[in-house]
């Protein structure tokens, strides 16, 4: 009986788990067991790990976050009823560096991962749909192709060789030939979803946003009215940061978020500051109280995202008078 009742105590035990991902193998670590396994990363793999997670009252899962590696991991855990939390690596590693783990090695990053669960206690998400995965990609590549045209102007405009000239003017309306079909490609799969083509009208209503800066946030920030005026500036990284220690008050500044979605609302606010009355109201007013330039636009484009977010979130197209609430 003492054994039956020992095994049972066991098995209440809430564990842990880390998964460090890369192409070729999973290292997964359990705690407070300490058991560790590898597996290749492969559908016959992935059974092998569902299988021995399973022996394991397994409450969270904490993977980081590895371009489209991590992805088919993530998705085989959620439709098998675990809870993931896909990390930050930037924060895994400064967690990492914080328990004073400074070695890497995969299983080394499985076990830290664990720790992270069970010390931090992450929130586990769902995976995007592939819908919204597949547009991320696009996006991405979209952006990539932009980066590149922009290089071979500005190569362009220092060139002095004929021929060389002539390669980057070829390359140019090449890679301008791309863009397009890509960002129409990205249109295409928007209209053919009723809710991604709704959320799509809703943004480019919006005085300055254009067909790029929409795709964007579709793609990049699918948590669009799901969250707070707070919530929804921070994951823009244009949330200003406190810097206030004792009887300093240090200067505020936005950091983190996410790059492409801050990149793509500064610009917009290059436009709404022009195009939209309240957007213009905003600027002016900073300006004329002695802000810098490029402070009174990261305001206008954190008026942006709050727009978009509460234009979602209620469903409906911007208007320039917003209608009375009831």
């Amino acid at each position: 009986m003492q054994g039956k009742e020992s095994s049972e105590q066991k098995a209440k035990v809430k564990s842990s788990a880390g998964i460090d991902v890369c192409k070729s193998w999973l290292d997964a670590h359990v705690l407070p067991e300490g058991c560790s396994l590898r597996v290749v990363n492969d559908a016959r793999g992935h059974r092998r790990l569902i299988a021995w997670l399973s022996q394991y009252a397994v409450s969270l899962i904490a993977i980081e976050a590895t371009g489209k590696w991590h992805r088919q991991v993530h998705r085989m855990l959620h439709a098998r009823g675990f809870q993931v939390a896909v990390v930050n690596p930037r924060r895994a590693r400064l967690f990492a560096e914080a328990i004073g783990l400074l070695a890497k090695t995969d299983r080394l990053d499985a076990r830290m991962l664990a720790l992270l669960a069970v010390d931090l206690s992450p929130p586990a998400r769902a995976p995007a749909p592939e819908a919204i995965e597949a547009l991320q990609e696009l996006v991405a590549g979209r952006d990539s192709a932009v980066a590149e045209q922009t290089a071979l102007e500005n190569q362009l405009a220092a060139a002095t060789t004929t021929f060389f000239t002539r390669q980057l003017k070829a390359r140019i309306v090449r890679i301008a030939k791309d863009i397009a079909s890509l960002q129409t490609e990205i249109e295409r799969r928007i209209g053919c979803d009723e809710a991604l083509a709704r959320r799509y009208a809703i943004l480019i209503s919006i005085p300055g946003v254009g067909p790029v800066t929409a795709a964007t946030l579709i793609a990049n920030m699918a948590e669009l009215g799901t969250c707070s005026t707070k919530q929804i500036a921070m994951l823009a990284g244009l949330a200003p940061v406190a810097d206030q220690s004792g009887s300093r008050e240090g200067r505020r500044a936005i950091r983190a978020g996410r790059a492409a979605v801050r990149r793509v609302l500064y610009l917009c606010a290059l436009a709404a500051k022009r195009c939209n009355p309240a957007m213009t109201a905003l600027y002016d007013r900073l300006m004329a109280a002695g802000r810098p330039h490029k402070v009174a636009l990261v305001a206008v484009a954190r008026k942006l995202i709050v727009l978009a977010n509460t234009l979602i979130v209620q469903n409906r197209l911007w208007q320039s008078q917003p209608p009375i609430q009831a």
